[in-house]
């Protein structure tokens, strides 16, 4: 080269489909173009609408060649006559690329409008190709207006824009719409193993996996970050190559506080923050990822057909798998909010340590004062279950036994006459069982069988609030109008929610949605149905349980029907 140095040419300008067959995706666009080349049916305006990365000025330049072409082959440019080589190398001035967010003044298309009464100088076509039209102001708008509406037979208009709603609908309605998709992972996954390979890079499938997750649909930001990796100069390029260019936190950092998160462990959440804040992390980026970690893990819960959505490699999915189980779904979801709200603030706080400190204190305690009545009823079932187990660790010789006394059972209309159980000492296990039996469940004939299949139904319409609270429940149907809600005697609570009249409607609607039925709803007791003896104290023991719990642990708990 003579001594001279050669400018780096930008991976992305260097990879730039020159035909609509190079297109990456975006076929239901792509065929459309091609077929109005062929046929000679170009439309005088069109509107490419998409986030940024998905082509749309790649697609224009392709188009403004094409209808110029003087061999097209299938409705693509040659690439190779003078046309196509004069507008690739700029020689050609018929076709203007102008940038609205830089003019977008009423001046700026007046311009416009008095060139395009001039004919092209040498091609057929005079192509217009306006980049972030919506920048354009109102005046100028308006002055585009009427070009738009009637503009000469020689000359195509191509607007960009990846903000269509901000557009008044008098240019929405003159121009041809095509709404460019985002591109899939695998797509740009694709392209990037052909560039690497093309310039002779040593990769891992993973991490060009992961610089297609993190372009998010873009390939100009794909093949922008694998510019950047093949610049660090490292003979392959790995996870960990990613991951530093990216800026991103480690991903062993955010499974680790993530998963401190999930087993409530605050020493270890904090030390993790610690460790970015002195790795220079910045704290809005890291909560976002853990946003995107707990999403996964929430979809990863739901099942179905959300798997799909899970966006993760096979790593990462053993991972998640391994915590699903010690944490539940009503926390998963409280966690995503929590995060979602704490990454928006850290991006306007002078203080981003206290502030994501203090939110993962608050995760890591599950803190009640912010959550509403569903939140705190699940949380302290957790907290009951996690003191259950360890009791149950402690052996029985230092178990404290406290034996109520003998209440004498009130006999009443509805309830089954039992004697009390005699306490004697010296019986046997086995005739203790004799002595008591189960009444005979004479309903069992008329169980509702659809009745998993409603509160599937409820479920997938995103009831988690009425499905959570209608599991371990049975449905008798009476006279085939009226659907019973059975519950357990002893879940008083549960039954105060159930029977309020928004619960009675919700649970109607989805019984008529999935037997088309209409019924009336009741919600009964195992003891009002007759199943089981009637406890004549008319407490609820699981709810007098969680009161005494919440005492012994100073947790405020107001609780009202």
């Amino acid at each position: 080269m003579n001594g001279e140095t050669m400018a780096h040419l930008a991976l992305y300008r260097k990879w730039r489909p020159l035909s609509f067959d190079d297109v990456v995706e975006q076929r239901h666009i792509v065929d459309t173009l091609k077929n109005s080349i062929k046929t000679n049916s170009a439309s005088h305006a069109y509107l490419f609408c998409g986030t940024r990365g998905t082509g749309k000025t790649t697609l224009a330049k392709i188009l403004a060649r094409a209808v110029n072409c003087l061999e097209p082959a299938d409705g693509n440019p040659c690439n190779k006559c003078e046309i196509c080589r004069g507008i690739l190398d700029g020689s050609i001035i018929d076709v203007i690329e102008i940038d609205a967010a830089s003019n977008n003044g009423v001046d700026d298309v007046r311009q416009i409008k008095e060139a395009v009464m001039y004919v092209p100088a040498v091609t057929r076509y005079k192509v217009y190709i306006i980049d972030e039209v919506h920048m354009l102001s109102t005046g100028a708008f308006n002055a585009l207006l009427k070009t738009l509406e009637e503009p000469p037979e020689s000359v195509i208009f191509i607007l960009a824009t990846t903000e269509p709603h901000k557009l008044p609908a008098t240019i929405l309605s003159r121009c041809q719409r095509f709404d460019f998709k985002r591109i899939s992972i695998e797509g740009i996954s694709q392209r990037l193993e052909m560039i690497a390979k093309d310039a002779g890079v040593a990769y891992e499938p993973s991490a060009l996996a992961m610089i297609a997750r993190l372009a998010q649909g873009g390939m100009r930001d794909a093949i922008s970050l694998l510019d950047q990796c093949i610049a660090m100069g490292t003979r392959k390029i790995t996870r960990d190559v990613v991951i530093t260019v990216s800026g991103l936190a480690a991903l062993e950092m955010i499974d680790s506080l993530a998963e401190a998160l999930v087993d409530r462990d605050i020493p270890g959440a904090l030390s993790q923050i610690d460790q970015a804040l002195s790795g220079g992390r910045d704290l809005a980026p890291l909560c976002g990822q853990l946003v995107d970690w707990f999403r996964d893990l929430m979809l990863l819960k739901t099942g179905g057909d959300a798997l799909r959505l899970v966006d993760t490699d096979e790593v990462g999915l053993e991972r998640l798998k391994k915590v699903a189980g010690r944490i539940s779904y009503e926390e998963t979801l409280a966690m995503i909010r929590e995060l979602s709200e704490a990454e928006s603030k850290l991006k306007w706080s002078e203080n981003q340590r206290v502030l994501m400190e203090v939110t993962m204190v608050r995760l890591c305690t599950r803190s009640l004062e912010s959550a509403d009545i569903f939140e705190r009823i699940k949380f302290l079932e957790t907290r009951m279950s996690d003191l259950e187990k360890k009791l149950g660790g402690i052996p029985d010789q230092v178990r404290i036994q406290k034996i109520p006394p003998v209440k004498e059972k009130v006999h009443t209309s509805d309830s089954i006459p039992v004697q009390p159980e005699p306490q004697v000492s010296g019986k046997s296990e086995k005739e203790h069982n004799t002595d008591t039996k189960k009444p005979v469940d004479a309903f069992s004939h008329n169980d509702m069988k659809e009745w998993a299949k409603v509160l599937e139904y409820l479920r997938s319409t995103g009831n988690m609030k009425m499905y959570v609270y209608l599991q371990d429940t049975r449905c008798i149907l009476v006279d085939g109008s009226t659907a019973v809600v059975v519950i357990g005697s002893d879940e008083q609570f549960k039954k105060n929610i159930l029977c309020r009249s928004e619960s009675l409607e919700t649970i109607g609607e989805a019984l008529l949605k999935v037997t088309g039925i209409s019924m009336t709803v009741k919600v009964k007791d195992e003891a009002e149905m007759g199943l089981i003896e009637q406890d004549a104290s008319g407490s609820d023991p699981v709810l007098e349980k969680v009161k005494q719990f919440a005492m012994d642990n100073g947790l405020k708990l107001d609780i009202t029907e």
